[in-house]
């Protein structure tokens, strides 16, 4: 919705991460990769900065430091075997 308001998708992007942790008072803890901050993050199989509907293409997420697939949840590199959610029961 920002890119149809007129945003290009780097400042799009920025709206929703750093400024969006700046106005919540968070910026030096999270909204950017930089040394010291929480390490949640989503790695895309497309580039948004191309086209912007490239940040529905998750591949894997990133959650307290330890790497999941996105379509399973299943954590990479890790023997456990996930749990079934709550509405998967």
């Amino acid at each position: 919705m920002l890119e149809q308001g007129g945003m290009t998708p780097l400042e799009a992007l920025r709206a929703a991460t750093l400024d969006g942790a700046r106005y919540l008072g968070l910026d030096r803890e999270i909204g950017s990769i930089e040394v010291g901050k929480l390490a949640d993050l989503v790695v895309l199989n497309e580039n948004p900065l191309e086209d912007i509907r490239g940040t529905e293409a998750v591949a894997q997420v990133m959650i307290n430091g330890r790497l999941y697939e996105a379509a399973t949840m299943t954590e990479v590199g890790s023997s456990r075997t996930r749990q079934p959610f709550y509405w998967q029961r």
